[in-house]
This record gives structure tokens, sequence and C-alpha cells, in this order.
């Protein structure tokens, strides 16, 4: 049996008492358990602090000035020459031809000169033909040209069922511009 006491708070706080008793109790063990949690995050988190502290004070792969060098004159290499940008629009229309895809309109725009000698000649190709074919096209592209960029496609076609579309690719051909002299 409880105390007189006990007994007779309940009677002496009231209803209004009961709950503002209750909701301080609520709010001390909701209080308790956000704040274990929080510590076991801060822990977590300053764990990974001196884990990424440790790695940046590992030297790194930072390449020397001769690897960079030597990558960029590797790519500067792998580009065409201006002069061979007609071998390189040859080869692009004869893989069309090759997947049968119909070229009916072609343009070809210079971008404007950049710093350095590497340029673009943006391409502009409207063609016809399957889907397939014209996939097997898009993924030849990269193998045959390096230097030739697919910049966007558009594709269109009558119906759903058809697999005949008409396309327009825009491609960006890169190139090095060596011994041109602008007038």
């Amino acid at each position: 049996m409880l105390p007189p006491a006990f007994s007779r708070f309940p009677n002496l706080i009231g209803w209004p008492g009961g709950v503002g008793i209750s909701l301080l109790v609520s709010a001390l063990v909701l209080n308790l358990t956000l704040s274990l949690t929080a510590r076991g995050d801060i822990a977590t988190l300053n764990q990974e602090i001196r884990q990424l502290t440790l790695q940046l004070r590992q030297p790194s792969n930072t390449p020397t000035a001769a690897e960079v060098r030597s990558q960029l004159n590797n790519f500067m290499a792998s580009l065409p020459a201006h002069d061979q940008i007609n071998d390189q629009l040859n080869t692009l229309h004869s893989l069309a031809n090759r997947y049968h895809l119909s070229l009916k309109n072609s343009e070809y725009r210079p971008s404007p000169n950049k710093a350095g000698n590497i340029q673009q000649l943006r391409i502009l190709i409207k063609t016809e033909g399957e889907y397939p074919d014209l996939r097997g096209f898009l993924r030849e592209i990269p193998q045959l040209l390096p230097s030739l960029l697919i910049g966007q496609i558009s594709l269109n076609r009558q119906k759903i069922s058809v697999t005949r579309v008409e396309t327009v690719i825009e491609f960006y051909l890169t190139y090095t511009q060596t011994d041109l002299k602008r007038s």
C-alpha cells in the first residue's frame, strides 16, 4: 500500500499537474535518447575526420611537370591535323554508307579561333535510315574517329511501329591547326 502522502498527491496536483509531470518526464526521456544518438554520430564523424586527416598527410600521386607535358603531347599527337580533316570527313561519310544511312544534308562550320592551336569543326548531318543501323553507326564512331565528339542527336519517326528514322546529328571534330596563316 502507498504511503498517505503519495495517495493524496494526485488530488493535490489535479489532472493538469499530472499532464504537466508526464510531459516533463517524456521530454527528459526524449532528450536523453536524442543526446545519446547525437553522441554516437559525433563519435563517428570524429573518426571520419581522423581518417581524412591521415589521408591528407600522405603524399599524393600528383603527376610531375614532365608527366603532364608528356600526357599533353600524347593528346595533341592523337588529334588530326588541319590537312587531315577531309580524310576524317570521308571516313565519317563512308561509315554512314556502310550502315545504309542516306545523307540528306550536311553543314560544316569552324568554331571561333580559340587560344592555342586546338580547333573544332561543327558538323551537322541530316540522315535517314533504320534505327538499328543508326545505333551501329553511332557505336562505331568512337573507335574509328576518336577526335569526333557527338554533341546532339535528334530522332524523328512517323509512327512508333516504324524503324526508319530521320536524324539530325551534331558532331564536333577536334583538330590541330599548326601551319595555317590567316589573311
